[in-house]
């Protein structure tokens, strides 16, 4: 059966020896004290989960040094991103995001029918330059990934600092910090540092990524109380369920798998970008668990992903993400990694 006939994220990522290298998930999977946590109280799954979440928004709130009342989780950071395209964005107003960046951003903007631009692009690193041109005063919300997804590219905090400078305190800047413990890069923004400066400043979060935590779905964010406050009243309660509450308050605890998983993230990262960049690739350098390659025509692009796809080894196309010239591959596993070089190789 050829690839296009298999529909890859219900059958063939769920089959055994399939290397799944498209969805940046953590190939270590989740700290054994959340997977014992979940465990443990498997049986509570009949009840209704805590619609406060009381507990984790205090743990969160102590390890940023923020008040639980600037703290709002829900089923994965995506959530949050859709609540604010839909609450904060009026018809008539816009926002701004990069042009090759998260999916969410471009997808919550269309289905709520509001205005997005698209800033180009610096050597496919976020350009906060051409951001602010894009803006104007009707801009409300602005997104920035910083790892950016797809590319793993970053700003840095003085880049940022200064970015914040120039925009008004009625637009909206959202901080997507997903991959950040993936970041070893020593001038990476310190948020909050920036957030206790900038009222409008909002923060994202996720258990999906080093956490491991991808099929529970739950998220965070943080912003000032009266945002947090329009978030919460304007959705349906019980969005975050008990099992991923209470995988989710065990994973924080767990700051040896974060690093490790860190560590070996690193060491991957360089041997998979060296192995490639060797055979020939373009290869943008990345500070996420991913790597982004750009092709010099869609068709190159194309047979390299029909070979990986030939040997059991599922990547990303970034069209949806504004390239289609280009893929996205997850890091794997060390042994995973050398099987895609040797498959390429070949």
């Amino acid at each position: 059966m050829k690839h296009k006939e298999i529909p890859v994220y219900v059958n063939l990522v769920y089959e055994d020896q399939v290397n799944r290298l498209a969805q940046n998930e953590n190939p270590y999977g989740p700290s054994p004290a959340a997977t014992e946590a979940i465990k443990r109280n498997i049986h509570k799954i009949s009840h209704y989960p805590d619609v406060v979440l009381t507990e984790l928004k205090e743990k969160l709130a102590a390890k940023h040094e923020v008040t639980p009342d600037e703290i709002i989780v829900s089923n994965g950071s995506g959530a949050i991103i859709d609540y604010l395209v839909k609450r904060m964005l009026s018809h008539g107003e816009n926002m701004v995001v990069p042009e090759i960046t998260f999916v969410a951003y471009k997808l919550c903007a269309a289905i709520y029918d509001r205005e997005c631009r698209l800033a180009p692009m610096a050597d496919y690193s976020i350009s906060l330059e051409n951001v602010a041109r894009c803006c104007d005063e009707k801009t409300r919300l602005i997104f920035l990934a910083n790892p950016n997804n797809p590319t793993g590219t970053i700003f840095t905090h003085d880049e940022i600092a200064e970015f914040l400078l120039r925009i008004p305190p009625q637009t909206l800047v959202v901080l997507d910090d997903a991959y950040q413990e993936y970041v070893d890069h020593q001038h990476y923004p310190d948020s909050i540092q920036l957030y206790r400066k900038h009222p409008n400043v909002i923060i994202l979060h996720s258990f999906s990524k080093i956490y491991g935590l991808a099929g529970l779905r739950i998220g965070y964010g943080i912003a000032r109380h009266p945002i947090i406050e329009e978030l919460e009243k304007n959705r349906l309660p019980f969005m975050v369920g008990s099992v991923a509450n209470i995988a989710a308050l065990a994973a924080l605890d767990d700051k040896e798998h974060i690093r490790e998983s860190a560590r070996k993230n690193a060491h991957d990262r360089e041997f998979l970008f060296n192995g490639l960049t060797a055979l020939g690739y373009h290869v943008i350098p990345s500070q996420g668990n991913f790597l982004f390659i750009s092709f010099p025509a869609t068709a190159e692009r194309d047979r390299m992903y029909d070979t990986l796809f030939a040997n059991k080894m599922v990547v990303r196309k970034m069209e949806a993400f504004g390239h289609d010239r280009s893929l996205r591959i997850s890091l794997g596993r060390h042994e995973d990694n050398i099987r895609l070089l040797e498959c390429l190789r070949k």
